[in-house]
Formats: structure tokens, sequence, C-alpha cells
């Protein structure tokens, strides 16, 4: 794991940045695809990078905008200043990247998800007509779905953190990632259905207690004094 300047804060070891370990456990197939077709494939799936960062980031990152809605000022500081481009990515930094502060960044980096027993396959689509029931002509499609018998991934901590301020990140962090159930494309049709259950921090009464604490906080007024 990489290792950062901490100064004196208590969670963190001295050769060790912080993290938030998730373990995924798949209920059916999933797809997170690339855009491209390939071999016969409408939509293919990056055989080197199954279930991304980007995914799993973005992921979070509307878990706990449901979880928090009157906290936006947290959640842009754990997950970054979203860009005015709707369609791209907040940054995710290279674990052991040290952040200017105040640009905007989050102080965290996704790992891809690290799968298990995974297998690739395609699976039809079609469209239904609606006055005849019957599938429409030229509306078959194949995508590749994947299976997968487990995941973890993790969150590293880049930039430094206060002691407190820590201790709130990685249980909006942990709390967020329980709240993902469905992951990837299709989830409405029953693809990506998943229980994600944190490692470390584990989500336990003290860590719930924790986040009911920051869910009922205020943001702190322009210049002031963060409540959490």
């Amino acid at each position: 794991m990489a290792s950062t300047e901490h100064g004196n804060n208590p969670n963190q070891r001295d050769d060790q940045a912080a993290a938030v370990s998730v373990h995924i456990a798949f209920h059916g197939p999933f797809r997170v695809g690339t855009g491209l077709s390939r071999n016969g494939v409408n939509e293919a799936v990056d055989r080197d990078d199954l279930l991304p960062a980007s995914s799993l980031k973005g992921l979070m990152r509307a878990s706990a905008t449901r979880l928090l809605p009157a906290r936006p000022d947290l959640v842009e500081r754990v997950f970054g200043r979203l860009p005015p481009d709707p369609d791209a990515t907040t940054p995710n930094p290279p674990a052991g990247t040290p952040l200017p502060e105040g640009d905007g960044s989050s102080p965290w980096h996704w790992t891809p998800a690290a799968l298990t027993t995974t297998a690739v396959s395609p699976r039809a689509r079609i469209a239904v007509d609606a006055d005849s029931g019957a599938a429409r002509r030229d509306h078959l499609a194949l995508n590749e779905e994947v299976w997968a018998g487990a995941g973890e991934f993790t969150v590293i901590q880049t930039g430094y953190l206060a002691p407190d301020e820590l201790l709130t990140h990685r249980t909006v962090l942990a709390c967020a990632a329980a709240g993902v159930h469905a992951l990837g494309a299709d989830r409405r049709r029953g693809l990506g259905w998943v229980t994600c259950r944190p490692q470390d921090p584990p989500v336990d009464d003290a860590l719930l207690a924790r986040f009911q604490q920051i869910r009922q906080s205020q943001p702190a007024a322009q210049g002031g004094r963060r409540s959490a």
C-alpha cells in the first residue's frame, strides 16, 4: 500500500496510507461496457479491466449523494469537485500522489475491482413491436456480460486529512459502499445486482451512529469551521 506523509494523525500508521476495503458479492452477471463492438458483439467489455475504478467511484458518489442529501459540500470533499462537463469524470489520482490543497480533487484513490472466477459470455437482446408483440426486424443485439464469483477493491488515501476529517471521510466511504446494490448497465433488467460489504472499517453500530451524526450536521458557512 502506498506511503504518504501524515503529520500527527493517530488514525494512520507512519508507513501506510489509510484505506477503505470493500468486498463485493455478485448475485448474477454484470456489464460495464466499453461502447465498442468486437467479433460480432455489439458492446464488448474490457477483459483487462472488467470493473474499473471510475465505475466504482461513480457508484459510491451517487450512493453518498442519496444518503447525504443535505451535505453536498461533504460529498464534494470526499469525492472531489464535479467537472463542468457532465459527461466527464472526476480525477482518480494515482495512489501516493500528493495533492495541492483546495484544487477540488478527491484525497482518495480507487483501485479497480479484483475479481475471482470470471467468465465472459454474450447475451442476446431484441426489441419487441408494441402493436404485434413480435420481435422487430433488425433489432437483435449481442452484448457481452461478466459472471464473477466475488470481488474486492480498495479506496486509498492520497491527500492529508486531519484526524477528525479522516474519520468522517472513512465513515462516509464505508456507508456509500454499503449503499451500492447494483452496478454496470441494464440494472433495471436484472444485471449487476450486488452486495457491497466494507471490511475495513466494517459497518457496525458505532459507524452507523457516526454516520447519523454526519447526516444531521450542518455545513459551515463560507469561510467558517466545518461541523463534520
